[in-house]
């Protein structure tokens, strides 16, 4: 299907590879990179440009009025320079396959770690500044923002631990159902006419989850904002290791149920993997099997 193991690879395979590396993602990897233009090649691996990549992420690319919009933005709070940064290596972003953006966040938070707290921070907070730049929050900025905040928190709050409230399912399932509901509504475009699709994924993931026969389970599957969806991903992070795990395998049957992935998909179950320290390694093969879906 796509994912790490070959285009056969079953949601057990995939859970069972959360945190590994393999020759074949590292191959898959070395891929992606070379795809990149030269410029953000050597990019992520200098502060100005590494800085710029997160902010032309964050940019629209496709309502012109809108990214004006942010970039008048933008140079109030950062320097010309780096404003014109942004600006070039967006046009280079721009022409990349969606499913190489999260690949180049990744490549570029090395060096981000690199500034201090305050600077992380103030990186956060003008990405969050550009997302509300738009007037609208979408799947792919709720997806950015939350990888940033969660890989830069080791340089933003350098002695912070995250301690377990959470050890039985009970504590923590309104919030499962609603991450899985999510997930089961984004792999669908046209959510009003695939009711019963969305249902059948969100009933199959939250059978995966421990005890779930002995659980109060809604007729529907629940909506929710992106507030609420981070406020209940943070709720989870203080689960268990072993409750992280089951939910991650959930997660990952929800998605895979439909032997299709598309692109948000992808990129919102390794966010939730990623936050819940369950990091899921790159996925194989995407041309054959994950559709693209901005």
């Amino acid at each position: 299907m796509g994912f790490a193991g070959g285009s056969n690879a079953m949601p057990e395979q995939l859970v069972n590879q959360v945190g590994s590396v393999t020759p074949e993602h590292f191959a898959h990897a070395q891929g992606l990179l070379s795809q990149l233009p030269e410029s953000l090649r050597l990019g992520v691996r200098e502060r100005e440009s590494a800085m710029a990549i997160a902010f032309a992420l964050a940019l629209d690319s496709e309502n012109i009025e809108i990214q004006q919009r942010q970039i008048a933005w933008l140079r109030e709070v950062q320097p010309p320079e780096l404003v014109d940064k942004t600006l070039e290596l967006s046009s280079e972003i721009s022409q990349l396959d969606p499913k190489i953006r999260l690949p180049l966040v990744d490549l570029a938070v090395p060096v981000l770690r690199q500034n201090s707290a305050k600077e992380c921070q103030r990186l956060c907070k003008c990405v969050h500044g550009l997302v509300i730049a738009t007037g609208s929050l979408s799947l792919w900025y709720f997806v950015l923002q939350l990888i940033l905040w969660h890989r830069l928190q080791p340089s933003i709050n350098p002695t912070s631990t995250t301690t377990v409230e959470f050890t039985s399912i009970e504590q923590i399932w309104p919030d499962c159902l609603l991450v899985l509901s999510v997930i089961a509504r984004v792999g669908h475009s046209q959510p009003d006419a695939y009711t019963k699709d969305i249902a059948y994924a969100f009933r199959s993931g939250v059978f995966r989850l421990p005890k779930a026969g002995e659980q109060e389970k809604p007729d529907t599957p629940p909506t929710c904002n992106f507030t609420e969806l981070k406020k209940s991903i943070e709720r989870l992070r203080l689960a268990s290791p072993k409750l992280k795990q089951a939910i991650v395998d959930a997660c990952a049957h929800t998605v895979l149920l439909d032997n299709k992935v598309t692109q948000s998909e992808a990129d919102l179950l390794r966010a939730i993997a990623m936050t819940l320290d369950c990091p899921i390694p790159p996925f194989l093969n995407p041309q054959r099997s994950v559709s693209k879906q901005k």
